[in-house]
């Protein structure tokens, strides 16, 4: 068994909530106003193991306690009650240029952060053109980190703390900043690291770079860990809690306006809905060799509808579509009012095995607005073979039959 770089045993922590009318309530009442009735715990008895060279990711909504959690991590906060063991050195990357001396140039601050992370001046001298050569922000190395742009600011901090080589590193939602090839220049030397035993411990929204970080997942839902377990198997629950969730609230609306942010799976209008989406299979597996049979619900609410369906199968890790129907240069169909049945066969496709998700639109053929959607239909392709990523969205002859009700 592998060395614990990281332990915590039934750690909580608190916030005192935003003051507003309670400190006036305290001319107005006999009773003072406690201030137990306005903190809210934010970590809940969570207990966690990591062990050395373990590559983890922080999964949950927004204020669900991940950045709180890599605070009390970093001691940079003290936990209410519980106890945090951390074995190593560690470099820490939580919010944008902390740590930095606007006053200070890049050099400068490198020193500086080095001397923080226990390193001799000698030591980080000789870091100094590796640290260079992978912010790549020119001669702004020598000018105030206050001149800096957002993404230089990061630029600078990725580098340094990767220069470091700690024995845990610690990143929240860092690697949504900066453009796209050193996003991928950032997530090659924490998959380096990582190879060479660092401890990695990130928070972050795309799924794309957990699947590619991380190899354990660690869901939080309101403090506390809700599902610790192999990545793939936790984003794919949470994904499908989302989506569950997503399509709840979608279905709590009123009708009578247009929908379209509701949530990222479901959109609907006045005029038409795209009630549900299933699988001929209610294992919802499919072995992406055999074709595949999906079935819609659409409900009308006007007199008449007359639209063009577009199908797409879409990554649920990318979250990007892959293959669709020719859609644009089909017939429309004029749907009636009512609940109609649309049935699609999907024909057998080179997919890689993996979650997929199954969307079903409506594009009005007269104004070509998208104006109802649906893609809460998660599949697992099972691909008795390697298939190769797909490169751009494909069309394919997608077979779509109306069915009236």
């Amino acid at each position: 068994m592998s060395q614990i770089a990281i332990a915590l045993s039934h750690v909580s922590k608190s916030y005192t909530r935003g003051r507003t009318v309670w400190p006036w309530a305290r001319w107005f009442r006999a009773t003072d106003v406690r201030d137990e009735a306005l903190r809210r715990l934010v970590i809940d008895d969570v207990s966690l193991q990591i062990h050395a060279g373990e590559r983890i990711a922080l999964i949950g909504h927004n204020g669900a306690g991940k950045s709180t959690l890599l605070k009390l991590i970093s001691n940079i906060l003290v936990p209410d009650t519980g106890t945090i063991t951390v074995n190593g050195r560690v470099s820490s990357l939580l919010e944008l240029g902390i740590g930095f001396h606007p006053e200070m140039t890049g050099i400068e601050n490198v020193y500086f952060y080095g001397a923080i992370m226990g390193l001799r001046r000698v030591e980080v001298s000789a870091l100094i053109p590796e640290i260079e050569a992978f912010a790549d922000i020119g001669d702004y190395m020598h000018q105030p980190v206050k001149m800096y742009s957002s993404g230089m600011y990061q630029r600078l901090a990725f580098a340094s703390a990767f220069a470091m080589h700690p024995d845990i590193l610690i990143a929240d939602e860092g690697l949504s900043v900066g453009d796209a090839t050193f996003q991928q220049k950032c997530l090659s030397r924490i998959e380096a690291l990582g190879r060479q035993g660092t401890t990695i411990v990130v928070v972050a929204h795309s799924a794309t770079a957990i699947m590619r970080i991380a190899t354990r997942g660690v869901w939080l839902h309101n403090g506390k860990v809700h599902h610790d377990g192999p990545i793939a198997a936790v984003a794919e629950a949470y994904a499908s809690h989302m989506t569950r969730e997503a399509f709840d609230r979608a279905n709590q609306l009123p009708q009578g306006e247009l929908h379209r942010e509701s949530n990222p799976y479901v959109l609907f209008s006045e005029a038409v809905r795209v009630c549900a989406v299933t699988c001929a299979d209610s294992s919802a597996d499919w072995d992406s060799t055999q074709p595949l049979v999906v079935t819609a619900q659409i409900e009308v609410y006007v007199e008449t509808f007359l639209a063009r369906l577009r199908f797409r199968i879409i990554g649920a890790a990318e979250n990007l579509p892959i293959v669709e129907n020719d859609f644009t240069n089909q017939a429309a169909h004029r749907f009636g009012r009512g609940l109609h049945t649309v049935q699609i066969t999907v024909p057998p496709q080179a997919l890689k095995s993996g979650l997929y998700r199954m969307g079903v639109a409506l594009f009005s053929a007269e104004t070509h607005e998208r104006e109802a959607a649906n893609s809460t239909l998660f599949v697992r392709v099972h691909t008795p073979h390697s298939a190769p990523d797909p490169a751009w969205l494909t069309t394919r002859d997608i077979v779509v039959d109306y069915i009236d009700e």
